[in-house]
């Protein structure tokens, strides 16, 4: 008589199949290791692999949905992981938690969307991604004009705690408001990118200020914001890791490898980011040498 377990066996057999198909699938679509990537890498990140904080409220850049990080920056990390053959293991976190993470070594490098600032050249080394910039969205409903930076002279303004943009309007409120006479801009920080979205969206500040991708994104999605034509003070937005950790030409010279077979900018294509910000050439920015070229 045929037993539950011998009727099972077919099944199983089958199952594994099936799961051997989809593994070779996936090491099929998977980049080869780059032999000179990973023989640059330092001994202690060969044998261990390299721990990553992703920021996990940043659409389309990073992001957490249903218990996973997606977002191009991370695919950009795998591609990145694959390339060196060695794993990277992620930690989904606050934006707040991440330099001070990396300054204690509790990761070795951040995929946060990291603006490049002088301030964070005094304990971080930067690979850029793609450049960015601060853009303004507020409800649809409203018909705010902001064309320049004076006119968000006299708005409230949201704005995530630790991000650059809140330094940076801090300056423009001063320069461009106050000092010429007119109202200052009126900052409120939040924890969360949602929570300065809700505060929007909920009418008790009246536009967020953000990097311009990420603010196309959420009009594109939700259909409920407009987004300025403004963009401020675009800079070099990506990578975050320890000054002078030797890890940081390594992957560096990763990137350039992606930009080179074109893996890159399909990656940005993908998550709709591709149309502007492109680097054609990777570099490692340092307090000693902010503008590599």
């Amino acid at each position: 008589m045929k037993t539950f377990a011998s009727a099972l066996k077919p099944s199983l057999a089958l199952s594994a199949a099936v799961i051997g198909l989809l593994a070779g699938a996936a090491l099929a679509n998977a980049a080869e290791v780059v032999p000179a990537l990973h023989d640059a890498l330092p001994e202690a990140y060969r044998a261990n692999g390299i721990k990553i904080a992703a920021f996990n409220d940043w659409p389309p850049d990073e992001f957490m949905e249903n218990g996973e990080l997606k977002g191009w920056s991370i695919d950009m990390a795998k591609a990145m992981s694959e390339r060196l053959g060695v794993p990277f293991h992620f930690t989904g976190t606050s934006f707040d938690a991440i330099i001070p993470g990396l300054v204690a070594k509790r990761f070795d490098v951040g995929f946060s969307s990291f603006g490049v600032t002088p301030e964070r050249l005094d304990s971080l080394d930067f690979v850029p991604q793609r450049m960015e910039g601060t853009a303004y969205a507020f409800p649809s409903s409203k018909s705010y004009e902001i064309d320049s930076e004076d006119d968000l002279c006299g708005h409230s303004v949201a704005v995530m705690t630790g991000a650059w943009d809140y330094q940076y309007l801090l300056k423009v409120s001063k320069a461009t408001c106050t000092d010429a006479g007119k109202p200052a801009i009126d900052l409120q920080q939040f924890t969360s990118q949602n929570a300065a979205e809700l505060a929007v969206s909920s009418g008790r500040v009246e536009m967020v200020g953000a990097g311009s991708a990420k603010l196309m994104y959420l009009a594109k999605q939700t259909g409920k914001f407009k987004v300025s034509t403004l963009i401020s003070n675009p800079v070099q937005n990506g990578i975050g890791l320890r000054s002078g950790d030797p890890l940081g030409p390594v992957l560096r010279d990763t990137l350039q490898a992606m930009i080179d077979d074109g893996s890159y900018k399909e990656i940005l294509d993908k998550w709709g980011v591709g149309g502007g910000g492109l680097l054609t050439k990777a570099v490692l920015v340092t307090k000693a040498d902010p503008d590599p070229k």
